[in-house]
This record gives structure tokens, sequence and C-alpha cells, in this order.
């Protein structure tokens, strides 16, 4: 494990952050006394994304088989106020 002062991350991040990219964790000391941790981003896999939530199953349950309203009128009416 690496470890890099405030300064050198400030002024070399890019020579950190190749090694992170490397593999490597680096240690950020501030007056020698560790601050922080960069280690390696995890690589995305099969599953590793959160699930979006099925808006259109929340609408149905909310409004049932109602119409939405239709905010064309309301968004038509507010854009020739601002003229």
């Amino acid at each position: 494990m690496k470890e890099a002062s405030v300064y050198d991350v400030q002024h070399h991040f890019s020579r950190v952050l190749a090694s992170v990219v490397a593999g490597e964790s680096v240690v950020i000391t501030r007056h020698r006394v560790p601050v922080a941790r960069l280690v390696p981003a995890k690589a995305k896999g099969k599953g590793s994304a959160v699930a979006m939530p099925d808006f259109m199953a929340r609408l149905k349950k909310n409004y049932g088989e109602r119409p939405l309203p239709d905010s064309r009128p309301i968004l038509d009416e507010l854009r020739e106020d601002r003229y």
C-alpha cells in the first residue's frame, strides 16, 4: 500500500491515480497522519446494478385505469406568461 501526502495528490494526481488504476491502494496523509484511502473501484458485473423502480406499475396502482391529466395546456399557459 502506497502513501501520498495531500500535496502529492494535489500536484501529482495523475501519478496517484495511475497507481490506483493499476490495482494498488493509496493512503492519503496530512502531516504524516492518514486521512483517506483511495482504492480501485470494483468492476461492474451482472447483477451489480440497482434495479429501477417500475413507475408505470406505481402509476396504475395510484390512479387505476383513470386517464392521467394532460399537462400540455398548463405548460403552454406557463410558456405564454414568460413573454
